[in-house]
């Protein structure tokens, strides 16, 4: 399968209800591994880039204002558990004090964990350039009003042009479209995409099915429910390559492999 992941997904791993950082690094080993594709436009790197800081400011700021309160009526206030309950509630408003001003330094100097995961991500594949002819076919496509796409806005039409330009390398392959953006959600059925979009996408690739997930998590639980770690992955391509080999050599190749994996594995952790 070939999986585009848009940009509003990559964004929500800075959003407080968004998905943990283990989902995209399952989704980086998973590619990694050889059990998909993963699809990236220059129209999404640069988007990312472009509403970070924005995503990140207001998931701070709501986090900020996440404090504890008591209102305490005054004829509780002789009690002596009121005293324990300030207290308990001053400690949680200096841990929040505390968790924001680590977060805000981290920001400062770029080094968010979730920061360097994406980095990971956009440099450990290729991205897909986009070509001032996509944009021509892209403007051309929001002026007819076809889907997808906001008013004013382009940038989903140039990453389907540009999705609609991919090789499909087999008969029967897929496309997992991961973005929790509406614009490429049918309106009469949710989960699926758009009917035009599904014609044209059969249109240009008639033997490739399009598939449509509103989230990582979503994705990651319909296609591989019983993968809780990102190591896993490594796991299930470990088995498949000695089922697929045939002979003594490639099977001890495989066994090499996977206990230099290991080695290398568990090196990293004693220096960490």
């Amino acid at each position: 399968m070939k999986v585009f992941i848009d940009a509003n997904i990559l964004l929500d791993i800075y959003q407080l209800s968004g998905p943990d950082l283990e989902e995209l690094r399952k989704l980086k080993k998973m590619v990694e591994t050889g059990h998909a594709q993963l699809l990236i436009s220059s129209q999404v790197e640069d988007e990312f880039w472009r509403n970070r800081e924005r995503v990140i400011a207001d998931a701070m700021k709501r986090f900020k204002e996440s404090k504890a309160n008591a209102h305490i009526p005054n004829i509780m206030r002789n009690y002596p558990e009121t005293k324990e309950l300030r207290g308990a509630v001053e400690k949680v408003n200096a841990v929040v004090r505390q968790l924001h001003d680590k977060a805000t330094a981290e920001i400062e100097v770029d080094s968010l964990k979730a920061d360097q995961v994406i980095k990971e991500l956009f440099s450990a594949f290729s991205i897909g350039q986009i070509t001032p002819d996509m944009i021509d076919r892209a403007r051309l496509r929001a002026d007819l009003g076809n889907p997808p796409g906001k008013k004013g806005s382009i940038g989903d039409a140039i990453n389907w042009e540009w999705l609609l330009s991919q090789e499909m390398d087999f008969w029967e392959d897929e496309l997992i479209l991961i973005s929790a953006d509406g614009d490429f959600e049918s309106e009469l059925s949710r989960g699926r995409p758009r009917e035009y979009l599904l014609r044209e996408w059969s249109s240009k690739h008639p033997f490739s099915g399009l598939v449509l997930s509103k989230s990582l998590t979503d994705f990651l639980k319909s296609r591989f429910p019983d993968i809780q770690l990102a190591e896993e992955f490594e796991k299930i391509k470990f088995v498949e390559e000695l089922e697929n080999s045939r002979s003594f050599a490639a099977t001890h190749r495989a066994l090499e492999k996977k206990s230099q994996n290991m080695r290398t594995s568990r090196s990293l952790r004693l220096r960490g």
